[in-house]
């Protein structure tokens, strides 16, 4: 699928879940090679913030008692638990001055979040996407953010999955109907060649 930028509109980054429990090795739930796109992910929300670029964290939570764990219980062990250190994100992507966090319950950051009229809000016609897990949370929000008509592209190489074949496979079935598959230097060169003024914006 190929997305275009157009006048007029307005794009953001989408952070999701880079959080202690899905990227460090000893997390609940670490996604495969996380450690390893940091690096991108800090170069691609420092660039989008010199330009005006929104930057959105997506923060996975649950209730300390995990009475909202729900049918992740039969799959998955207790993670990103409220109060526990594995909820943190993880230096250095801790979500910096004008940055906006979304926390979620779910996989998908829109459902029962206010993602949507936050993005509203500030005017988003798109997002850039980076962040874990390519095949659960980044994957059940495109599908969702992609019903909602918000134009979405993938960053390849700032993306983490449960393993690489997992992660490819996402990435394919997004490619055909959901999102536009870019890679880290695509991202720095749409981001500078399109900075935004942030004034007069509002949460």
């Amino acid at each position: 699928m190929y997305l275009p930028f157009e006048d007029g509109e307005r794009y953001g980054v989408l952070v999701v879940d880079m959080q202690r429990d899905g990227v460090q090795p000893d997390g609940a739930i670490p996604a495969h090679g996380a450690t390893d796109i940091i690096p991108a992910i800090e170069k691609l929300t420092t660039s989008a913030r010199v330009h005006g670029w929104p930057v959105i964290h997506t923060q996975h939570v649950h209730r300390a008692d995990l009475s909202d764990f729900g049918l992740s219980r039969h799959i998955e062990p207790p993670s990103c638990v409220d109060g526990g250190a594995g909820l943190e994100f993880v230096p250095p992507l801790q979500p910096q001055p004008g940055d906006r966090i979304v926390q979620k319950r779910r996989y998908s950051a829109f459902l029962h979040t206010d993602l949507d009229m936050l993005l509203r809000n500030l005017h988003i016609n798109g997002l850039l996407i980076c962040g874990i897990l390519t095949d659960a949370c980044v994957l059940s929000t495109v599908v969702d953010g992609r019903g909602l008509d918000y134009k979405l592209w993938m960053i390849s190489d700032a993306l983490a999955g449960t393993n690489p074949t997992l992660h490819n496979n996402a990435l394919d079935i997004m490619a055909g109907w959901f999102a536009d598959i870019r890679d880290t230097a695509w991202a720095h060169g749409a981001i500078a060649t399109r900075p935004q003024a942030i004034e007069g914006l509002s949460e």
